[in-house]
């Protein structure tokens, strides 16, 4: 996102913490070189097993050093999606982090929110600013993760050791819910930092609050088909995500009237 197409506290959001946005897009592309470069090396390992004449259901003498290096390789490609599942899982409360700590609680903290207020910006403009510039940069981040996520995992079932998507970490990572559960943590992260107006308080309660909801949805999560349930779950959690903000900007007005 460029500031030169920003106006007001839009642009001044993208200046102060284009490194972080600079870093967010390095880390997108490093998942999508990570997942593309996994699946290649996987995909050259199979053509070279497939020369040496050896077979994974037919094991003969001789074989055993190559079928071996080679389930190895395709179990590596299948860990992977655990481990990146897990790092999806977390960004929420990344996510929340940033926005409850440098973007509106340090601010608070240190008073120099007066400084953009005293420049014909009103505190709901401030406040929609902070929320609009790292929500557009969430959801098109992890919309392109979870969109390459869902890529790499259905390569999967070209291997020997495929993985479900009814995996809690997998199920996490793909489709819509990755994406609005990124957003309920960037309002979370916003409401939290305007009623402790502390930095270090309001990164700490609001990783404490992203976390515990994880493993509340993770504990009541129903079984069934993969679509509807995302579905379902994704209107959860972008209906909490707008009661989050509403109540942000409620409690904005109510210090501010």
């Amino acid at each position: 996102m460029s500031a030169m197409i920003l106006r007001g506290p839009e642009r001044l959001l993208v200046r102060q913490h284009r490194l972080v946005l600079w870093m967010s897009g390095a880390l997108t592309l490093a998942g999508i070189a990570l997942v593309a470069g996994a699946w290649l090396f996987t995909s050259s390992a199979a053509d070279d097993f497939a020369g040496t004449g050896c077979s994974v259901q037919h094991t003969v003498h001789g074989c055993g050093i190559q079928v071996r290096h080679f389930l190895s390789i395709e179990l590596y490609y299948n860990h992977l999606f655990s481990y990146a599942g897990l790092v999806m899982a977390v960004l929420p409360a990344l996510v929340g982090l940033f926005v409850a700590g440098p973007l509106i609680g340090r601010e608070l903290e240190d008073g120099t929110y007066r400084l953009s207020w005293g420049q014909s910006v009103s505190p709901a403009r401030w406040l929609a600013a902070k929320l609009a510039v790292p929500g557009a940069v969430t959801v098109a981040g992890v919309a392109v993760l979870s969109a390459v996520y869902a890529w790499g995992w259905s390569r999967t079932y070209e291997t020997n050791y495929p993985s479900e998507s009814s995996e809690p970490l997998i199920y996490g990572a793909m489709g819509p819910v990755p994406v609005a559960s990124a957003l309920l943590g960037l309002a979370l992260g916003a409401l939290i930092a305007l009623l402790v107006r502390r930095a270090l308080a309001s990164v700490t309660l609001t990783v404490a609050v992203s976390l515990v909801l994880l493993v509340a949805r993770e504990s009541v999560r129903p079984g069934g088909p993969f679509w509807p349930l995302q579905l379902m779950e994704t209107a959860i959690l972008l209906a909490l995500a707008a009661v989050a903000t509403a109540l942000a900007f409620r409690v904005l007005r109510r210090y501010h009237a």
